[in-house]
């Protein structure tokens, strides 16, 4: 599969807008390849006007995609072909072209790139990216003087840390795959539409694949869980590849209803100013309850009803709200209502030359106070992870944790989020973490479920209580 115009002796530049698109989904679907011959082809068409970078997360993982590229372009003949620079981490062709290989282990790497100009730009294993930030650089270096097309390329697989952002800003929408996004322009104020585009890979794009290696798919489907091979074979981005709450199900997700007035009502809060803030409204069921046929929450759960996720509606992108704002936001939302417990992100309380963040919520009429901060137990086990896996799972009644299907962005956010590469019982930090947090310090408040208030004794019963059915009750206590 190829992107790019088929070359022809008519061939000329046409111009500088760019055009994104994203070829995701099975593995095996020959998405790489993809990829080295959209850029042969350019290369082919506009000489040394054909810069391109290609980019992977890792270093071990840009090797053998190197080493397929060889391949691919060293077939075309030795005047079309290109050679591999080692020195230079390049590809050069007779013709002038050149496509950089490179790997961005930290996000920071990006800012290495300002003042490159480049036509094409791949970016491999899109999903391996947290956010969309380095990504979005790297855009910025798309421009050419000499008038080639420009144009973003990437190729990936659902799952990964940055399945999320992915997900939203490709594959999700209004179920077309191509769409315009506008941009505005900085200096005439007008709006411009750029295409976008994603295509769907599937492993029977590949046939050369099959035909030589016909065990392939029988070897995905004992490399892990029946979700892992199915998004592995179907390229389901529905699926969630590597979860850390991998007991997350649609039975943790309910429609709102009443909550009643008895039961414990909880407020945590995770801080942000460049990152989101999160402000989770949290009661815990104090009777049994059905919410829907079949589904029961357990007497002692913990159910999200309300939710303020400080966002600009971009990926981990923060309002910049300072502490006071935020404060009467949280009054204006909770009006009427009785909060037993209010527990925070214990960095707010740190004194730092003058009034703690909290201090200043506090001053506004928001009280908090510091939240059990554990995120992994010294057993590893113990840990306020665990305990909100725990309350995810559930009993056989039902689940310990269910949130309003109001609560979107906890919805979009914690259900994807990945294990720590380095240790695997932490979650993945670098992610959109921030409910997750919020959450974990709700669980660790270890609320307890309100009393149920008993009925009301008759004056019988009363008498019976406190001096026994034997004794004589004269008629006077029988008419109190």
């Amino acid at each position: 599969m190829s992107w790019a115009p088929q070359p022809g002796p008519q061939a000329k530049f046409v111009g500088s807008d760019v055009f994104e698109v994203v070829y995701g989904g099975a593995r095996g679907g020959g998405k790489t390849d993809a990829a080295l011959g959209d850029f042969m082809f350019h290369a082919r068409l506009y000489g040394s006007a054909a810069r391109g970078l290609l980019v992977r997360r890792h270093r071990i993982a840009l090797e053998p995609t190197i080493a397929r590229a060889r391949q691919i372009f060293a077939a075309h003949g030795e005047h079309q072909g290109a050679v591999w620079r080692d020195s230079k981490s390049r590809f050069e062709w007779p013709n002038g072209a050149v496509l950089y290989c490179r790997h961005l282990d930290k996000d920071i790497d990006a800012d290495l790139y300002q003042g490159h100009d480049y036509s094409r730009v791949y970016v491999e294993e899109l999903t391996q990216f947290p956010n969309p930030g380095p990504v979005d650089k790297l855009k910025a270096t798309l421009r050419s003087a000499a008038g080639a097309p420009c144009g973003f390329r990437a190729t990936c697989n659902p799952g990964g840390p940055g399945h999320n952002w992915v997900k939203a800003r490709y594959i999700d929408g209004d179920g077309r795959n191509a769409r315009k996004e506008p941009f505005r322009d900085p200096f005439t104020g007008g709006v411009r539409l750029l295409d976008r585009l994603f295509i769907p890979a599937r492993l029977t794009d590949n046939p050369a694949l099959l035909s030589q290696d016909p065990d392939y798919v029988s070897r995905l489907q004992q490399t892990g869980s029946v979700e892992l091979v199915r998004a592995w074979l179907e390229g389901d981005w529905n699926i969630i590849q590597g979860a850390f709450f991998d007991k997350w199900s649609n039975r943790n997700i309910v429609a709102p209803f009443p909550i009643p007035h008895d039961w414990t009502r909880i407020r945590a809060f995770d801080w942000g100013y460049a990152k989101p803030f999160s402000i989770g409204w949290w009661a815990v069921a104090a009777d049994a309850r059905t919410v829907r046929e079949g589904l029961v929450l357990p007497r002692g759960a913990l159910v999200r009803y309300r939710e303020w996720y400080g966002s600009t509606g971009r990926p981990d992108e923060g309002l910049r709200l300072e502490a006071e704002p935020v404060a009467r936001g949280i009054l204006a939302r909770e009006a009427g209502e009785n909060i037993r417990h209010a527990v925070a992100d214990p960095s707010i309380f740190a004194q730092n030359g003058g009034p703690s963040i909290g201090e200043r919520m506090r001053r506004v009429g928001v009280n908090f106070r510091e939240a059990d901060n554990t995120r992994v137990g010294r057993a590893g086990a113990v840990s306020g992870w665990d305990q909100v896996r725990a309350r995810i799972a559930g009993t056989d009644e039902g689940p310990l944790l269910a949130v309003f299907d109001t609560c979107r962005d906890f919805i979009r956010t914690v259900p994807v989020l990945q294990h720590d590469r380095m240790r695997a019982e932490d979650l993945d930090t670098d992610a959109e973490d921030h409910i997750a947090d919020e959450t974990r310090y709700a669980c660790l408040t270890r609320p307890l479920a309100a009393r149920t208030p008993a009925p009301a004794l008759t004056a019988d019963e009363i008498w019976e209580r406190e001096w026994g059915r034997r004794s004589s009750r004269p008629e006077a206590w029988k008419t109190r």
